[in-house]
């Protein structure tokens, strides 16, 4: 881092859109559904966050990136429609917003406070300046050449002979210090050096360090290009290093403690040497990089740096610095004696486990290039570089890098370029692999072609880009400026992209030419073809196709070039179907076709090798061809002269069938009889639930038509272009079950369309009376709440497949307008509708807008014609006095195959365990084979079953009669004994009749003795 895209009639109606920003949010890639959502392009200025550039206003270089203190912002500066800028970043460098600042001249540094996130320097050369709300306003410092004046230093800077090149700022406690360093460009002077203010006192006054007298050996002049403080202990050592040339030639010094520069005892003075050995001179930039565990004491083993050096005589390169050497060693990134002019430096970790990124400029060519280490002594080269090319200007830098917080471990990083393409790029393999992601030279003038899911080539006029869409991020990942940096000469024509159908392998074509390029990491980086078309007789790309990863296919006339093995062989292939203009693969990848300018179209089950004889003609003209998804056989074709085809070769006689404007008579469930196609010039078949789909771009309306085939049926419908599109000239789609997702390039905007409705309707129910049919359905989810879709309802004897009832009127032919409701119900003579009774129907449920779904269906039988309970039912309904022994019977109905009946104590019929008989009778009567109780209430029910349906119930109740009086039996009853319990008898009762007893024997003794005789 520098410190730190008026149809014929009325297209299907569609309700709603929401706004896609597919090149700012992630993917998978969303739409507003059943209509067009135009696609953000990478924008230019203010509103579109300066990723690429405008046709008037253009970036010419990146010159500075550095992070905040906290890294939650990226600052830089630039050079934009002329005028020297800085911007701010919170997306890590994907979007800019311009910050208002004074300079209007150069910028030669930006530093960012250690310690507060909203604080930043920056040097004009001649002034300083510093904001600390972020950016949002800017402050000068006070001059150091002002102040040298008025204090009439001793030697004081010249204005416009010594330029402030270098800052830094150092803590100690609650005062802060800013360092600068003066240069002169490609010289030296005596008044050049290192010069502090400290901005927290009074008048924030200047000193001057005296670079050149405070040393051992005095320097008669210098230039200082960089100045760095102790990031890890300047509160305490005061450590101060800055990397100069002078007289007596280039060195890394440092002073510490307030002593003297040179200091044997604590850091002598490091001489910068080429390969070790020669002096190096007209040094013009410098960077030092210190890793995090920086330590200046001599005996820690890790006082040490990396400096990035750039001169004007092919003396740059990295240097390793020990704080206790007496000279760098040159660690020759590009190899020994090999000239590299390194312009930055940066890296994360410490000394054991830093990792570097390095950018400078290859000097044979001037093209930028990164160099990258892990070990910190050994170097790799960029396998992708970024693009730009080399060369000073207002923001001073030619290539500058900076690594993200976790770099050593992510391998992200940014880098900035200036000249021809320059632009801010992004790496996350450690540097090997660059994209580039915002503040481009190059505009976007017009979309030239699409592909896979998703790229996109846009067209500047003076360079093309090629983007990818993936994980939330738009990246470019080529760019023609890769094939000619300058512009000096044409080497390439119109770029072009394709993806094979595994999605293995994305491939760039130079159409006009004769070069193909091919990825096998998803674009990040491109490989040429080791042989060009050429070799097969010779020819340039006006069609091509890829089948897989490695065949590809160009149409030349009457002939197909064919690779196998990615263009190592190439091999001329008669094709004879005029000049071949387009190809198509099936889903399974087994058969390839080719649609040529006679309307005829050949195939090939071998990748190509051999092809048939062509068919008959279509039509002609400039034809595209396309098999129905998921079929090796069926392959619909559209022209620049109209109308769309379907050839099966799988038929016994294969034969052209036009497919679009397909009217088949009233209630052709159409969206329109126009739905025609005049110039068809993007054809793509979509995977649909219920049938198959087709969507063709004409390029005369501008306008979608959109087949849906079921069997035999194909009907065609329009979906209206996008409002205000004009000038339609190609689609792609990627096909998934539900959700087709189209795009199409209409001038130069890039528009996408998720078609959600190729499904059918689910969940279709119907019941049904004798003379009724009620029909519900779900609602068709496509998850979009401005869209109304209304609904059609057909009902169809199943037997004669005569449609007896719709849910509109005969007058609606096109049957478009529909109902909103999930339900519908068709009775008997009611608006015309032939309802029967015991006949079954077929029931179809669709969406017919704003675009045509698939049929949902369902199956009912009406009921058979109700029995009259009250007169036929025996015992009828409300009878009494019925037998115990009861038997049940009703009328016969002629069509029925079964009767059921249900006798239960329950009136509701619902609890089972009340239930006495269930019975399924082919007879209409039957006696109950028990005993029912009398004078009790008993509930039964009757239905009809019928070969195609089931009657209602038909319910009653009776009462069993009452039980006959039984005779009475009289019975003697049993003789009676009576038993009477004893009493106690008290005390004195005994005594009285024991006195009793003695007084009756008295008696008795005394007559005896008066009757004896004496």
């Amino acid at each position: 881092m520098f410190k730190t895209k008026i149809s014929k009639v009325l297209g299907v109606v569609l309700t709603a859109a929401m706004v896609l920003s597919m090149f700012a949010v992630a993917t998978p890639v969303a739409a507003a559904n059943q209509a067009w959502s135009k696609i953000s392009l990478p924008g230019s200025g203010a509103t579109g966050g300066y990723v690429v550039s405008d046709a008037t206003n253009r970036f010419t270089e990146i010159g500075i990136l550095v992070w905040n203190a906290d890294k939650t912002a990226v600052y830089a500066t630039a050079t934009y429609g002329g005028n020297v800028c800085i911007f701010k970043s919170t997306d890590a460098g994907r979007t800019w917003k311009k910050l208002t600042i004074a300079t209007t001249g150069i910028i030669y540094d930006l530093v960012a406070s250690p310690v507060n996130a909203n604080e930043l320097y920056y040097t004009d050369g001649t002034a300083i300046y510093t904001t600390k709300d972020g950016g949002t306003t800017w402050n000068q410092l006070s001059s150091v050449y002002q102040w040298a004046i008025d204090n009439a230093w001793a030697i004081a800077p010249l204005t416009g002979t010594n330029i402030i090149v270098t800052l830094d700022i150092g803590y100690a406690g609650a005062n802060k210090y800013v360092f600068a360093g003066t240069a002169t460009f490609a010289g030296l002077d005596v008044n050049n050096g290192v010069f502090m203010c400290q901005e927290t006192a009074f008048g924030m006054p200047w000193s001057n360090l005296s670079l050149n007298t405070q040393r051992t050996t005095a320097w008669g002049s210098s230039s200082v290009y960089d100045v760095k403080v102790d990031p890890t202990d300047f509160a305490t050592k005061q450590g101060i290093i800055a990397v100069a040339q002078s007289n007596l030639g280039t060195f890394i010094s440092a002073k510490y403690f307030g002593n003297q520069w040179d200091q044997a005892a604590l850091c002598q003075d490091a001489e910068v040497l080429v390969d070790n050995t020669t002096p190096i001179t007209n040094v013009v930039h410098a960077e030092l990089w210190l890793p995090s565990d920086f330590n200046s004491s001599l005996t820690s083993g890790k006082f040490q740096g990396w400096l990035a050096l750039q001169t004007l005589s092919n003396q740059g390169d990295v240097y390793l610095w020990y704080g206790n050497s007496n000279k760098t060693i040159d660690l020759n990134v590009r190899g020994l004696a090999t000239a590299t002019e390194i312009s930055d430096i940066d890296g994360v970790g410490g000394i054991a486990d830093a990792k570097l990124i390095i950018g400078g400029y290859n000097n044979a060519a001037d093209l930028p290039t990164i160099w990258y280490s892990s070990d910190r002594l050994t170097f790799s080269t960029n396998v992708k570089r970024p693009t730009g090319y080399t060369g000073w200007g207002p923001s001073m830098a030619p290539v500058t890098v900076l690594a993200m917080a976790d770099y050593n471990t992510s391998g992200k990083a940014l880098a900035g370029t200036t000249g021809v393409d320059c632009g801010v790029s992004y790496t996350a393999d450690f540097g090997k692999t660059w994209n580039t992601i915002s503040m481009m030279r190059q505009s976007i003038q017009s979309v030239e072609n699409i592909a896979g899911s998703l790229f996109v080539v846009t067209n500047d006029f003076i360079h093309q880009s090629v983007w990818r869409v993936a994980n939330g991020f738009t990246e470019r990942v080529y760019s023609s400026s890769l094939l000619e940096p300058t512009l000096s000469s044409a080497l390439f024509n119109q770029l072009d992209v394709a993806v094979s159908p595994a999605g293995d392998a994305v491939f760039i074509a130079d159409l006009g030419g004769v070069n193909i390029w091919r990825s096998l990491d998803n674009g990040q980086t491109f490989a040429k073809q080791i042989s060009d078309i050429t070799t097969a007789l010779g020819t340039t790309i006006q069609s091509w196709f890829v089948s897989n990863a490695n065949t590809v296919l160009v149409g030349g006339s009457g002939v197909v070039y064919q690779t196998s093995t990615n263009g190592v062989l190439w091999f001329a292939r008669t094709c004879a179907v005029g000049t071949v203009t387009s190809f198509a693969v099936s889903t399974d990848g087994s058969t390839l076709v080719a649609g040529g300018s006679n309307g005829s179209i050949s195939r090939s089950t071998d990748g190509g090798v051999t092809w048939s004889a062509a068919s008959a003609v279509a039509v002609s003209g400039t034809s595209l061809v396309t098999f129905q998804n998921g079929s090796n056989s069926v392959v619909y074709l559209t022209s620049s002269n109209g109308g769309v085809y379907k050839y099966d070769f799988a038929a016994a006689a294969p034969v052209w069938t036009r497919i679009d404007n397909t009217v088949t008579g009233a209630y052709a469930f159409d969206s329109s009889s126009y739905a025609d196609v005049d110039n068809g010039v993007g054809i793509f078949s979509g995977i649909a639930s219920g049938g198959n789909v087709l969507y063709v771009l004409d390029g005369s309306w501008n306008n979608l038509i959109r087949i849906t085939n079921a069997g035999t049926n194909y009907t065609a419908g329009i979906i209206a272009k996008p409002t205000g599109a004009t000038g339609a000239t190609k689609l792609i789609g990627v096909a998934a079950p539900g959700a087709n997702m189209l795009y199409g390039i209409f001038g130069a905007s890039l528009y996408v369309y998720t078609d959600k409705m190729a499904v059918p309707v689910t969940n279709v129910q119907a019941t049904a009376t004798t003379d009724s049919v009620k029909v519900t359905w779900d609602a068709l989810n496509v998850d979009n709440t401005g869209v109304t879709v209304k609904y059609f309802v057909v009902v169809t004897d199943a037997t004669t497949a005569y449609k007896v009832a719709y849910t509109v009127t005969a007058a609606d032919v096109n049957q478009r307008n529909g109902i909103t409701s999930l339900s519908a119900t068709f009775k008997n003579d009611v608006t015309g509708f032939i309802v029967s009774e015991d006949t079954v129907y077929q029931v179809s449920v669709w969406a017919v807008s704003p675009v045509m779904s698939f049929v949902g269906t369902a199956s009912v039988s009406t009921q058979p014609q109700p029995l009259t309970y009250t007169v036929n039912l025996m015992p009828t309904n409300g009878a009494s006095n019925v037998p115990v022994n009861p038997v049940f019977t009703w009328d016969a109905v002629s069509t029925a195959v079964s009767y059921d009946l249900v006798l239960s104590t329950d009136p509701t019929f619902a609890d089972a365990t009340k239930v006495l008989a269930t019975k399924n009778l082919t007879t209409n009567y039957w006696a109950y084979d028990g005993t029912l109780s009398n004078s009790a209430s008993y509930y039964w029910r009757v239905r009809v079953n019928t070969a195609n349906s089931t009657s209602e119930w038909f319910p009653a109740v009776f009462t069993t009669v009452k039980a006959d009086a039984a005779p009475v039996e009289v019975n003697n009853p049993p003789d009676i004994t009576l038993e009477v319990p004893q009493a106690e008898t008290p005390a004195y009762i005994w005594l009285i009749v024991a006195v009793g007893a003695v007084l009756t024997i008295a008696v008795i003794v005394l007559i005896v003795r008066t009757r004896r005789v004496v």
